[in-house]
């Protein structure tokens, strides 16, 4: 905007305005400049010098004047000259002032110069000396006849002031004392007072007296010392308009004819609008400069052959020097490329004129590091229409460049190990698959599982699990070759890439590596940890021909791999695959049971081995299924875990449970405490609370007739978290049982820890006894850890007399098993219990 301001300003000046480089060539000039050279545009007289304009002594003097002002740093103020017009063939005086032309460092780069066209005024003094001269003639002719001549002396005073007056300049005369004897009326009018005002007074009459005392110092300096004032720039306010004007104004003695000074005469031009054009040409450009230096942007101009001809750049922002940017265009710039788009597609864009935007480069500096640029141009057009180049602004983006490379690594790539993500992963395999379809060659893939990777991250932390993970991505790693690719999926899964296949042994040989190298113990904050892992083995094209059959072929191995006792692999089959649809299919069964009631409870009746009661009853679900029967919860329950549906599930066994105790109560049998199994993720489900609470509210069963049984491995996988929930459930008034004790890592000081009321023996530990002497005596310990816990205290799985004997002699307080009850339907339960008041009594006749 600034640079239009200036150029239209210039271009509508009378004066002549133009600038010269070092070596006299012209880098710009004005509207009326080049009217008076006969160009028709700028670029007609760019890098021109006076010589290729001006006849040769014309331009010879010139040359002389631009040298000395550069020598001297001075500028030359007001010389005049004769110049032909070219256009008209019109000879006109000029009078000019050059000054350096200065870079932002302060080194003279060339000359400025503005030429004014003062012909008007020096035909009028030559009509002045012409007259004076004829005058003289005529007096040297006619002395005799002074007094007819004074009436023509007197017409031509009268002309001289007629001349005077006409002249734009202000021409002024004054005495010894520094008064008015002649002003003319441009004089007047800038004082604000007629010519005959004027006569007699001087400058403290009609200026600001600091403004008068200077005018009055001058002149007399000029009156004691005879030296002329020549071509001085000074302020005055017009009196009438009471604005500041600028004057260029000369000073000289006169002298009478003994050579005595007597007073001076002087000229004054004003110069206001050269000056505030050349204020504001500062002033533009020095807005222009601080807005460049303040922005992050910087600015470009190119010229028709699209080389560089100016950079702005005070920041460096650019990443380059100006003198390696200057005519050169952009293919031309070294260690650049282009990003957006092509060569090709820039260089239709230009070829056409047409704007262009976010142009981005990438420019490595001198310094080796890269940058990123972004230019935007506009073409610019002269007064004819013609194309003279582009300008625009560029800027580094650098930041945003990195940021994005940064989200695209972060989106191809797994964020903990640094591998590439199930994302990369398949447009890798996807590449992989048709180098291997075209070179007909085999490839395999690895699907990787940690086995017990869950048991270590719920114990120790997740930041441990974390640290192993990271470790096994690295050994994973060191197992393969250059050519093969391991990515991580999420979670505990990995999945690895042999490329260019020799034989399925080859895969097999990898798979034995990472196994090997998955069970080495890892040192994870102190505790030495051990994983296994399980691998499918998927081979292409064998197996599957396309990445989204592979995957899910080498996911089926994996799972038969873990069904075959893990730590080991598997290659896909198709007997595998039949039996993952067998575990599909009775999966999507599993899921039906709930809506069609297929489930169903059997109760199993526990023993008090001291009275030969009835002690309580555990709550044990079945599924019904239309085709298959009664299906073991061996089959089920697992799967069940696995997909979540446990929680469904156990919700429902709870609620059945409590209710039936209630109907059973109903039907004239004693209150019995309703043992209930709750799973892993049963027991860490957020609403286990209230459907503990919905249950015994909907059923209105005493809270303590119910009982829930954990197992020991769920409390100590995150002991602090189970508390809480343990002591959430004892709040609505239920009671607690660990369920298997023995076989997992409690000791009596984390036990004492929980709010629990019972202990239930593992059955492994009651198989072998009263026999094995070592289940004995772990049997033993625990019954009295139970004992000084004050811990009720039960035997699963007694199934001989000699077990219960064993436990009842040592104090044990209950029995479950098939050698007093199995587990039988709820009606079933009613009659065996009836008949157990004959039984009651002949067990107590029999133990009396």
């Amino acid at each position: 905007m600034e640079r239009n301001v200036l150029r239209t300003l210039g271009d509508n000046i009378p004066d002549l305005i133009y600038a010269k480089d070092r070596e006299g060539r012209f880098t710009f000039g004005n509207q009326a400049f080049l009217r008076m050279a006969g160009a028709a545009t700028l670029e007609d007289i760019l890098g021109k010098n006076d010589f290729d304009l001006n006849p040769p002594d014309l331009a010879r003097g010139y040359a002389e004047d631009d040298q000395a002002v550069m020598r001297s740093g001075e500028p030359l103020v007001d010389r005049e000259e004769i110049v032909v017009d070219a256009k008209t063939g019109e000879s006109r005086w000029h009078s000019t002032t050059k000054v350096p032309l200065r870079d932002d460092a302060g080194n003279i780069i060339g000359t400025m110069g503005i030429t004014r066209d003062i012909t008007a005024s020096k035909r009028a003094a030559l009509q002045v000396r012409q007259l004076n001269a004829e005058l003289e003639e005529r007096v040297a002719k006619r002395t005799a006849e002074l007094q007819a001549l004074s009436e023509v002396l007197a017409y031509e005073r009268n002309l001289m002031r007629i001349l005077v007056d006409s002249v734009p300049d202000s021409i002024f005369a004054k005495d010894a004392q520094s008064k008015f004897l002649l002003a003319n009326n441009a004089v007047a009018r800038g004082m604000g007072a007629t010519p005959q005002d004027l006569l007699g007074k001087d400058d403290f009459a009609f200026f600001p007296p600091d403004m008068a005392q200077r005018f009055y110092d001058d002149e007399q300096r000029i009156l004691q010392t005879g030296e002329p004032m020549l071509n001085q720039e000074e302020p005055a306010v017009n009196n009438q308009t009471g604005k500041m004007r600028w004057l260029l104004t000369s000073k000289l003695p006169v002298r009478n004819e003994a050579g005595d000074i007597v007073g001076l005469v002087g000229i004054g031009r004003d110069i206001t609008l050269r000056r505030e054009a050349e204020l504001a040409l500062r002033e533009s450009e020095e807005r222009f400069r601080s807005l460049t230096a303040l922005s992050s942007d910087w600015y470009w101009e190119q010229n028709a052959q699209l080389a560089f001809v100016e950079l702005e750049d005070p920041n460096g922002k650019s990443g380059f020097q100006r003198e390696e940017l200057l005519g050169k265009t952009l293919r031309d710039l070294p260690t650049t490329e282009i990003l957006s788009g092509s060569w090709d597609e820039h260089d239709a864009v230009v070829a056409e004129h047409k704007p262009f935007r976010d142009l981005e480069l990438r420019h490595v500096k001198g310094n080796g590091r890269a940058c990123y640029l972004s230019l935007t141009g506009v073409p610019a057009f002269n007064a004819k229409g013609e194309f003279r180049g582009y300008r625009g602004i560029g800027r580094d983006i650098t930041d945003r460049k990195t940021s994005e490379e940064r989200i695209q690594y972060l989106a191809t790539h797994d964020s903990l190990t640094s591998l590439p993500n199930r994302f990369m992963f398949s447009e890798i395999l996807n590449l992989a698959i048709e180098s291997a379809r075209r070179n007909t060659r085999k490839l395999a893939v690895l699907f990787i599982d940690l086995d017990r990777f869950k048991n270590i991250n719920d114990t120790l932390g997740h930041e441990a699990g974390d640290l192993l993970l990271n470790e096994m991505a690295g050994r994973f790693k060191q197992c393969l070759r250059a050519s093969d690719v391991v990515g991580r999926l999420g979670g505990d899964e990995f999945v690895i890439l042999i490329q260019e296949l020799d034989s399925p042994e080859q895969a097999a040989t990898v798979a034995r590596k990472i196994l090997s190298a998955a069970v080495k113990p890892v040192s994870v904050y102190g505790q030495e940890c051990r994983v296994t892992a399980s691998i499918g083995i998927c081979v292409y094209p064998d197996d599957a021909e396309d990445e989204h059959t592979i995957m899910k072929n080498a996911d089926i191995a994996m799972y038969r791999a873990k069904e075959e006792g893990k730590n080991n692999y598997q290659f896909y089959s198709p007997d595998i695959k039949a039996r993952s649809l067998e575990r599909l299919i009775m999966e999507n069964n599993l899921r039906l049971a709930l809506e069609r009631n297929e489930f169903f409870l059997h109760y199993q009746a526990k023993r008090n081995l001291k009275t030969g009661e009835i002690a309580g009853v555990e709550a044990l679900v079945r599924w019904q299924h239309p085709q298959l029967g009664i299906v073991s919860p061996a089959h089920f329950i697992p799967l069940a875990e696995e997909t979540g549906l446990i929680v469904l599930i156990g919700r429902w066994v709870l609620k059945t449970a409590c209710e039936q105790n209630v109907a059973w109560m109903k039907q004239g049998l004693p209150p019995l405490c309703m043992a209930v199994n709750l799973s892993v993720r049963q027991f860490f489900d957020d609403s286990l609370i209230s459907d503990v609470a919905a249950a015994l509210e909907e059923s209105g069963m005493e809270p303590g007739l119910l009982e829930m049984e954990i197992t020991e491995g769920m409390v100590m996988q995150d002991a602090e978290r189970a508390i809480r929930i343990l002591s959430a459930i004892k709040s609505l008034g239920v009671r607690l049982a660990i369920d298997d004790f023995g076989v997992g890592y409690s000791s009596l000081a984390q036990i004492k820890r929980f709010p629990i009321d019972t202990l239930k023996v593992d059955s492994s530990f009651i198989r072998d006894i009263p026999q094995n002497r070592e289940d004995r005596a772990i049997t033993e310990a625990i019954i009295a850890m139970g004992k000084t816990l004050s811990l009720t205290v039960i035997a699963e799985g007694v199934e001989t007399e000699e077990q219960e004997t064993f436990l009842r002699e040592h104090a044990c307080d209950q029995s479950q098993g098939y050698y007093f009850s199995k587990p039988i339907a709820p009606e079933e339960f009613v009659t065996f219990m009836r008949q157990q008041a004959p039984a009651l009594e002949a067990y107590i006749n029999g133990k009396g």
